[in-house]
């Protein structure tokens, strides 16, 4: 989905916060982080790593991994502000946060489920 601007974003989904804020967060983590195309976030293979402000935000990016709980991704390019969807946080590198979208996990494990009920039903009846 694609905006004018953050603040757009923001009133969309509801956010509490300022739109000023890269990452908005809550008692269990973060709950969207923006990157304004100004710092050195980038996208690499499966990944994207979003530089940390601060050991702060770091800390509220550990409560998703605790929590299992996933953010929502605003990229700013020159097209405008895109809406990436859902992601997981995954781990740190040097000073970023790596971040994995989330359809490919559930993707991943809704089609490791079904070979397994697959092997199930095969041991079951052979």
């Amino acid at each position: 989905m694609n905006f004018r601007n953050i603040k757009e974003v923001d009133e969309y989904y509801k956010y509490p916060m300022s739109y000023r804020i890269g990452s908005i967060y809550d008692d269990k983590g973060v709950i969207r982080s923006y990157s304004n195309g100004k710092k050195s976030d980038y996208k690499r293979g499966k990944f994207f790593y979003y530089e940390l402000k601060n050991d702060f935000v770091k800390q509220k990016f550990k409560m998703n991994i605790n929590n299992k709980k996933k953010l929502r991704l605003i990229v700013k390019t020159e097209n405008g502000i895109i809406d990436k969807g859902l992601y997981n946080v995954r781990g740190f590198y040097k000073n970023y946060v790596r971040l994995q979208k989330w359809f490919l996990l559930y993707y991943f494990i809704t089609l490791l489920l079904y070979y397994l009920k697959l092997i199930f039903i095969y041991l079951i009846f052979y």
